[in-house]
């Protein structure tokens, strides 16, 4: 039996994940502010739940997908964390928070930033000047690019024929993604861009596609820790060695990139990025915890 988990873990967790979400809806039905939200997450919800039924009938028939098909089957879990998100608005998380009696936390990490920084540190890129329009369009495009690393890291090794780093990845994707979600509801931090400042809003929040999936999307309580700082460094810590050394050098400068960019989007506080830099450690020795042995060695 523990075996059996240690094996299936991911599809396990992704199955638990889409049965709530499905359970759910009926007696919570999710609100949308704009009729393309709706559609768009009808579409996500189908698309993972496709995803899931094939790894369903993968795992009964003992498949050996190729190709293509192959590539989603062995990403679907991923996939569908990450996809998951959009759940956490949709299905009213906020009301466990709520039931739970814990309030906003966001006072608490404005003043660890000031305790550490001398001021929540977005007001300090404002003061050297990187609050220009370009800037703040690259910093867009990096954080925009988040998602997108551990699913290229996956065929990466796929392509490779390296499975067992890539039951790694996925591994410590799920379990950090899922985790996260869940200190979102017990830590609930709205960040910078909750509080009114006197720094003037920036040209993103005008922007179509971010009123659209701000207003549809995005949960209240997102920040603490940070997923957009984890998850890249996650992925550069437990791929040390297995990438060439070009490789490793852009993803570094890429996952500094998409740090920088949550403090710059003031999507962050600073101890935000802090708690994520402290969650890839434990997040990665359980995933190698949780893999079957020669996998994780």
């Amino acid at each position: 039996m523990a075996n059996f988990l240690r094996r299936y873990l991911d599809e396990l967790l992704t199955g638990a994940f889409l049965c709530l979400v499905f359970l759910l809806a009926p007696f919570y039905p999710p609100d949308f502010a704009t009729p393309g939200g709706r559609a768009l997450a009808q579409w996500v919800l189908r698309s993972a739940f496709l995803l899931f039924v094939l790894l369903l009938v993968a795992a009964r028939f003992n498949f050996r997908a190729r190709g293509l098909l192959r590539i989603v089957l062995e990403i679907a879990p991923v996939v569908v964390a990450v996809l998951g998100y959009v759940s956490l608005k949709l299905m009213h998380a906020s009301a466990i928070t709520a039931w739970l009696g814990i309030q906003s936390k966001d006072q608490w990490t404005m003043a660890a930033d000031i305790a550490l920084f001398g001021k929540t540190p977005y007001l300090w890129l404002a003061q050297w000047g990187l609050d220009s329009r370009l800037f703040l369009e690259v910093m867009s495009c990096f954080y925009g690019f988040y998602p997108f690393m551990p699913i290229l890291a996956m065929i990466w090794f796929l392509l490779r024929g390296d499975m067992a780093q890539l039951w790694l990845v996925r591994r410590t994707m799920v379990i950090s993604l899922y985790a996260g979600y869940c200190c979102y509801i017990l830590i609930p931090v709205s960040g910078p861009l909750s509080i009114a400042t006197p720094v003037a809003p920036i040209f993103i929040q005008s922007t179509p596609s971010y009123t659209f999936l701000m207003g549809n999307f995005r949960y209240a309580f997102d920040c603490f820790p940070s997923l957009h700082t984890a998850n890249p460094w996650l992925l550069v810590w437990i791929c040390r060695g297995k990438f060439p050394r070009w490789f490793m050098a852009a993803a570094i400068v890429v996952c500094s990139c998409i740090t920088l960019s949550t403090i710059a989007l003031r999507m962050h506080y600073g101890i935000d990025d802090i708690a994520g830099l402290v969650w890839l450690f434990p997040i990665a020795l359980l995933a190698r915890k949780t893999l079957p042995r020669a996998e994780a060695q």
